[in-house]
């Protein structure tokens, strides 16, 4: 019963991991205070929504954990296999898209962040149902899901000023000011096609 239930969990995980990463995108826009920076997007970043995707992706494997009860150190270490295939898919697919495409497009970013997540569920189901014996990697695995939270949480505040971190809006970094206006770009130097 336990590895049905577990199946099913993974099936509908890219669906449900959508779902709360699509509210942790507006959470801090809602409500913006600390709790909320550390969970929701704070800007329009592509490492902003790597983030939202990796904490409802673990959150996810969270629930997954109570309630298909998998064996623990099998199951951190595929889950921490899933995060990092998601956490890479989504910039690449990103800068690749855009590279042909030269502008965001909705329906486009809404398909990289689903598509990674299916393929983060899909790379942990399969290392946890295969032979390998990936429960000898549990304390790195530990470690490498450390070192992620850890840099989401850092790197909200204290963004290397790279493109991965730059709002795609404002071309700020880290959480934008409240009231950020076109002004405010005059100011600072930005201009108009920086913003495209």
């Amino acid at each position: 019963m336990p590895k049905k239930t577990l199946l099913r969990l993974e099936i509908a995980g890219p669906v449900i991991v959508f779902i709360i990463a699509s509210i942790l995108h507006f959470i801090y826009r809602l409500s913006p205070n600390v709790l909320t920076s550390l969970f929701g997007a704070v800007n329009e970043s592509i490492w902003e929504h790597i983030k939202i995707f990796t904490i409802a992706y673990l959150f996810y494997g969270f629930i997954e954990l109570l309630w298909a009860k998998p064996e623990f150190k099998r199951f951190v270490a595929a889950k921490t296999a899933g995060v990092i295939i998601q956490g890479t898919v989504i910039p690449v697919a990103y800068y690749g898209f855009s590279f042909f495409l030269r502008k965001p497009v909705l329906i486009v970013d809404l398909l990289i962040g689903f598509l990674a997540s299916v393929l983060g569920f899909l790379v942990s189901y399969r290392l946890y149902k295969g032979n390998r014996e990936i429960e000898k990697y549990f304390l790195t695995s530990l470690m490498i899901l450390f070192l992620i939270l850890l840099s989401l949480l850092c790197f909200t505040y204290f963004p290397p000023e790279a493109e991965l971190f730059r709002d795609v809006i404002t071309g700020e970094y880290g959480v934008v000011p409240e009231n950020m206006d076109m002004g405010a770009f005059a100011l600072s130097g930005l201009k108009n096609t920086d913003l495209l």
